[in-house]
């Protein structure tokens, strides 16, 4: 997978596993667009088309991953997204388990595999995920959200700004570390910055709700505190 696939693929990784459908499908598009013929690509086109009610997209897009082949590794990867988006996070961190018994040098997987470590109620070993996924891949953005995500949900905000400015710093489109740096700075009550965080999503996706209500609270705040 080239560098540019893997942050495009990561992005929809992680859209998807935040719950932002549309966005994981605008990046996994992108994905293909940079490498038509990536397997683990296809496969989580498939996840994403089947969480969008897309059925008939969805099973064109299997039919693309047996006709590209796909390794035991890749199969168990496959069924982790698509036990995660049935929120069975038990069943998928199994599988990514044996997928990085089988493929232990992927860092990709390790990033799946720390979200879905936290949202299995594993927040120390989620941690320690994301930080092997760092280690090996110092330059993906993804990974640097995952630890950034991983820490603010663990309560260390300092830690947590750190890594998604990381994220932010190598990857300036990643909407996601820009809405959880948002998120920290209003609970740090450092409002300006934080409102400069969600106008800059609202650059990118104007219509993201959360984003639009985000604002709207910063700015009722700021204005309660100037009366």
């Amino acid at each position: 997978m080239s560098t540019t696939n893997l942050k495009y693929y990561n992005t929809a990784i992680n859209a998807a596993q935040s719950g932002d459908i549309p966005a994981a499908r605008t990046a996994i598009e992108s994905a293909l667009t940079e490498d038509p013929n990536d397997v683990q690509s296809w496969q989580l086109y498939g996840v994403v088309l089947n969480a969008l009610g897309e059925t008939e997209k969805a099973e064109k897009a299997v039919a693309k991953v047996k006709e590209l082949g796909v390794s035991e590794a890749d199969e168990l990867i496959m069924k982790a997204a698509d036990a995660i988006g049935q929120n069975k996070f038990g069943v998928a961190i199994t599988c990514y388990e044996d997928a990085l018994e089988l493929e232990p040098n992927r860092p990709e997987v390790y990033v799946s595999y720390a979200l879905a470590l936290m949202q299995g109620n594993y927040p120390s070993d989620a941690e320690e995920a994301a930080d092997k996924a760092v280690e090996m891949a110092p330059d993906d953005a993804s990974a640097w959200y995952a630890k950034g995500r991983i820490q603010r949900l663990r309560g260390h905000k300092v830690e947590a700004l750190a890594s998604l400015k990381k994220a932010i710093e190598l990857q300036g489109t990643l909407v996601l570390a820009r809405y959880e740096c948002g998120m920290i700075l209003a609970e740090m009550g450092e409002l300006e910055a934080a409102l400069e965080c969600f106008e800059q999503v609202l650059v990118d996706h104007p219509e993201d709700q959360n984003a639009i209500e985000a604002k709207a609270a910063i700015l009722a705040k700021m204005e309660e505190l100037n009366s």
